[in-house]
């Protein structure tokens, strides 16, 4: 077993995205907006691997202050438990942090105590979605368990490394919960960062960097996935990056040079074949996206890219700019075509104009994939209907359903248990792509996957 010293200064921290396989399927959490699970293809193959953005940006900031730090993505990799925990053993860290979540935490608390089992004098951290909204109760019943991170976490885990080397008093850490000799205190919230330039660019060269991938609309691979902003202003009650994670709907840009910048980089020296800005929703701001756009054209990088955007917030000179810069696919977030679910979950979508947009799109060449969510609050079989009927108009490249799943800390959280349409609390069953955990006041939670499996033969999904 590995032997720490009392130096506590340069401490060797490691930063984690756990393995998460459950049979013949593996989970996805960190860089996901919502955390599941899909099927394994043969040997391993794994389809969708998202970018775990906070993880990595934590590690670089650590880095640019010269702190010792590995960072292992046992998703992305993959590797099995055991080779993870191998892996950490032989790394010898003095804090373990893990990003978790709500669907994975049963899997994430069980690795962590294996891992203290055999590091005991390691400090363990959690952080992300689950941590953020249960920092007491993980503290209080996980002695295992030293410090939880809450909401964005790259500076409080900067700080508490700096902290700790410096045996500086932790009461005023932002964003920070701590165990202090028999009692728990949880600090006050750390504001969403303001500037996002501040940050370096994320890590990425110790990391598989091929291995990750969102090639919808047959996005070439190798393709890369990119953030040129954070947040979103909209009220979405299921959406759980900005009500957990940021706790602000605050919409945050980087400079459009740095982005391109950041883009050029990858591309020259990787030789990544397209780029995926994988934003919480890219068009926000239009002026902003043409900024984007000009210096694409500036630089005349000629390669394919995508972008996450609300199709109600495009017009047509937009779209023309996009795809005379390169665009070639866009994810658009419908969730349904009844305007009654819209409003009651705070999507509000024109409906109208999205579908002139997703037309238009379309239209130019632009390959668009649309996401839809069963179960939303007013789902039933003619709402179901509208949005078949929806998908058959616009005729969309791809699209994926999942259910509605109500992610602790979410305001659809608290809507689904305070009417009691909440069918399980076991955290494992919270997996949005392979269980519905709600019921509506027309439809149980069996009726609606009995409509995703319908849907999904009817439009020959896979």
């Amino acid at each position: 077993m590995p032997m720490f010293s009392n130096n506590t200064k340069n401490m060797r921290v490691l930063l984690a995205n756990p393995p998460w396989v459950i049979g013949r399927r593996y989970g996805v959490r960190a860089g996901s907006r919502w955390p599941f699970t899909l099927e394994l293809r043969d040997k391993d193959q794994r389809d969708y691997v998202p970018f775990p953005f906070f993880i990595a940006y934590a590690a670089a900031l650590l880095k640019r202050h010269k702190k010792k730090v590995v960072l292992i993505d046992a998703v992305a990799d993959p590797i099995g438990e055991d080779l993870f925990l191998e892996r950490v053993n032989n790394y010898a860290p003095q804090i373990i942090v893990f990003e978790t979540s709500t669907p994975s935490f049963k899997n994430d608390i069980r690795i962590a105590k294996r891992i203290k089992q055999n590091l005991k004098k390691a400090q363990v951290v959690f952080c992300g979605t689950h941590a953020s909204v249960f920092p007491f109760e993980i503290l209080n019943r996980y002695d295992f368990i030293d410090y939880v991170l809450i909401g964005e976490y790259e500076y409080t885990l900067y700080e508490l490394v700096k902290y700790l080397e410096e045996g500086l008093d932790l009461k005023d850490l932002l964003g920070l919960a701590y165990k202090r000799e028999t009692r728990i205190e949880i600090n006050k919230q750390r504001s969403a960062i303001r500037h996002l330039d501040d940050l370096p660019w994320p890590e990425r060269e110790t990391l598989s960097m091929y291995k990750y991938n969102d090639g919808f609309c047959d996005l070439p691979k190798p393709n890369v996935q990119v953030l040129a902003s954070r947040g979103c202003p909209y009220q979405c009650i299921f959406c759980l990056w900005p009500q957990v994670l940021y706790r602000e709907h605050l919409y945050r840009k980087r400079d459009p040079h740095d982005v391109i910048d950041e883009m050029e980089w990858l591309l020259s020296r990787y030789g990544f074949k397209a780029v995926y800005f994988d934003d919480d929703t890219f068009n926000v701001d239009s002026d902003y996206v043409e900024e984007i756009c000009k210096e694409i054209n500036k630089r005349k990088i000629k390669i394919p890219w995508a972008i996450m955007a609300r199709p109600d917030l495009m017009n047509e000179k937009v779209l023309k700019n996009l795809l005379d810069a390169g665009l070639c696919a866009v994810k658009y977030g419908i969730e349904s075509a009844d305007e009654g679910i819209l409003k009651s979950c705070g999507k509000n979508m024109d409906l109208d104009k999205a579908r002139r947009m997703i037309n238009f799109t379309k239209k130019l060449g632009i390959k668009v994939h649309l996401t839809f969510c069963l179960g939303l609050p007013g789902e039933a079989d003619h709402t179901i209907q509208k949005t078949i009927a929806f998908i058959e108009d616009v005729r969309p490249d791809s699209l994926q359903f999942s259910f509605a799943t109500p992610i602790p800390g979410t305001a659809y959280f608290n809507y689904v248990k305070d009417r009691g349409w909440l069918d399980s609390t076991n955290w494992s069953d919270f997996d949005g792509n392979n269980r519905c955990i709600v019921r509506t006041q027309e439809l149980s939670s069996k009726q609606l996957e009995q409509a995703k499996i319908d849907i999904s033969h009817y439009f020959n999904l896979q």
